[in-house]
């Protein structure tokens, strides 16, 4: 009976290999970055990294005159599908999009009236990229994409993997995959936000702001490597369209407010202070009696003390008025990143309630009350 069941399984391995023709690994091109561009006649450019099997020839270089591992390829269309169909006519081997670990868009796309469409078309593929993160370029996407190098020795997928999870710990950018973002952007609640990267040529001198992140922006970080792609601060999105930028400070207190825990540099009055937040808590959104909102929230952080004692009243005072002008400024822009909306729509019965409630004009006009907890641990 068993040599029977082995006859029979032996049999079908071998019809069923005879009817399917897999594919390959060396006939699939896995495009690891997504870039898009608006063309000029308001159109979509599409650039993909591609690793090469088998490496790079010598007669394929990059930009630096090296041999390259990686083929860049960039199609147009009126559309994101025609732009894409003639990628993949382009592409010398069938392009997927499954494997992409980066999505970038330029800003002059992301502020563009068909942005929307383009990330409705995208998330509608059958080959989904929606684990990627989502990024918005200063600047040209392709010529971002183009830019993007292996760094210490992994390969680009890798190493972008392993630098987003850097970043996100040291508060640098939110952590945004392309799902995240775009089902935010449909939904009634909070507002989506995007990686803000650029390619920055030159390092400008050092920043002389009060804090190391205050005022830092993908263009002018104060570094160079062979990398210049850089990658800090957040696009900010309303209704289906880019509207503001926050820097890498304002970026940390966004994902404090968040309750992720980043681990960031601060400055007091000229004095080295490193921050870890621990979440928010006792979140209580109410209504005044001129029918107002009041938002009142707890954030706790942890301050490593180093050579002397930090004082504890003057940073506790200064992450408050961070706070509120960095809340301040998301009102001014009709922007809700925060998350709020959803402890806000808990309190009603149904959808059309709560979407006649208004919540970006409630917000906007909102009066916030935020405590800030402090501990102290010795280096």
């Amino acid at each position: 009976m068993r040599s029977y069941k082995i006859a029979i399984l032996a049999l079908l391995c071998v019809l069923l290999s005879g009817c399917t023709q897999a594919r390959q690994v060396e006939s699939i091109a896995f495009a690891v970055i997504l870039g898009a561009d608006l063309t000029e006649d308001e159109g979509i450019e599409l650039t993909v990294q591609i690793p090469k099997v088998g490496g790079a020839s010598e007669s394929e270089e990059s930009s630096s005159g090296e041999p390259s591992d990686y083929l860049i390829a960039s199609a147009r269309g009126a559309t994101f599908t025609d732009a894409l169909m003639a990628l993949e006519i382009t592409v010398p081997r069938d392009l997927t999009l499954t494997q992409i670990k980066l999505l970038v868009v330029s800003e002059a796309l992301a502020r563009h009236e068909k942005f929307f469409n383009f990330a409705e078309s995208l998330a509608k593929l059958d080959q989904s990229c929606a684990s990627a993160y989502f990024a918005v370029c200063r600047g040209n996407a392709g010529e971002f994409v183009r830019e993007q190098k292996p760094v210490i020795g992994m390969r680009v997928s890798l190493g972008i993997l392993a630098m987003f999870e850097h970043h996100k710990t040291r508060g640098y950018i939110v952590g945004t995959s392309f799902a995240d973002f775009y089902y935010r952007g449909v939904s009634v609640f909070s507002d989506p936000v995007a990686i803000l990267c650029a390619t920055a040529q030159e390092a400008p001198e050092a920043l002389r702001g009060r804090d190391a992140l205050d005022g830092l922006t993908p263009e002018n970080v104060p570094a160079s490597s062979e990398n210049e792609n850089e990658y800090v601060g957040t696009a900010l999105f309303r209704d289906g369209l880019m509207v503001g930028t926050l820097d890498g400070l304002e970026t940390s207190l966004l994902n404090a407010i968040h309750g992720s825990t980043v681990f960031f540099n601060y400055s007091l009055d000229g004095m080295p202070v490193s921050l870890q937040s621990h979440g928010m808590t006792d979140l209580r959104i109410e209504n005044m009696e001129d029918e107002r909102l009041r938002i009142a929230f707890d954030l706790r952080f942890n301050v490593i003390a180093d050579l002397k004692a930090p004082p504890l009243e003057s940073i506790r005072t200064t992450l408050r008025e961070d706070l509120a002008q960095l809340l301040a400024k998301c009102q001014s822009l009709g922007v809700e990143p925060f998350g709020f909306a959803a402890r806000a729509a808990s309190r009603f019965p149904s959808l059309a309630q709560w979407q006649a409630y208004d919540w970006p004009q409630r917000f906007s006009e909102a009066e916030f009350d935020v405590d800030v907890q402090i501990t102290v641990t010795d280096t």
